[in-house]
């Protein structure tokens, strides 16, 4: 009886533990989530008739999330996509104009190669929108701008389902009309984040 019991015993052991080798993510495979934090900066060019600024400068802390589904196609390379939603801080502000990111999501594609098992170099390409607000003696506007996402990272699998990332993109916005004012503005935004791999 008590070989029974230590057999029925041992073989739950077993098999649990098959499950959960089974089931464990593997990295950089399968759908993920994440939160990242950094730094934004615009460059933004201001003309009208006759007049042109360039280079006013808005900068700001940035943070958000971001989700995505990736796959290895081989030991070293990878490919998926990943969605962002951020909250930004960057701002301009001179003699009562002031231009402010109010938040800014998009989509894109990701490029990786796998110089190890646990650490990935990544390119990304994809679309961006930001809602920039433009204010000035009282008057507010917000417009949003779309633009090309160009981008670099590396990203590090700590277990099986906890990745680190350093993230640097730069995104080509597209030019508006305010008020008669045309703005195009360029940004770079660097980031750390943490995700979950599913």
């Amino acid at each position: 009886m008590m070989n029974r019991k230590l057999a029925v015993s041992l073989a739950l052991a077993l098999g649990m533990s098959a499950a959960g080798v089974t089931n464990a993510a593997t990295p950089f495979t399968g759908p993920y989530v994440g939160a990242q934090l950094g730094y934004s900066v615009y460059d933004i060019n201001l003309s009208a008739p006759g007049v042109s600024v360039d280079g006013v400068s808005a900068s700001g802390a940035e943070g958000g999330v971001y989700g995505g589904w990736g796959m290895k196609f081989s030991p070293t390379t990878y490919a998926g996509l990943e969605a962002e939603y951020n909250w930004s801080g960057a701002e301009h502000t001179s003699d009562g104009f002031k231009i402010e990111d109010k938040d800014n999501y998009g989509i894109s594609g990701r490029l990786g190669w796998l110089p190890s098992s646990n650490v990935m170099l990544y390119g990304r390409l994809g679309w961006q929108r930001a809602t920039l607000e433009y204010s000035d003696l009282g008057l507010s506007s917000e417009e949003d701008h779309d633009g090309v996402r160009v981008g670099l990272g590396a990203e590090v699998a700590m277990t099986s389902n906890w990745l680190m990332r350093m993230d640097y993109a730069h995104t080509f916005y597209g030019d508006v009309t305010v008020a008669g004012t045309n703005s195009e503005p360029d940004n770079d935004v660097f980031r750390v984040g943490v995700g979950y791999q599913f």
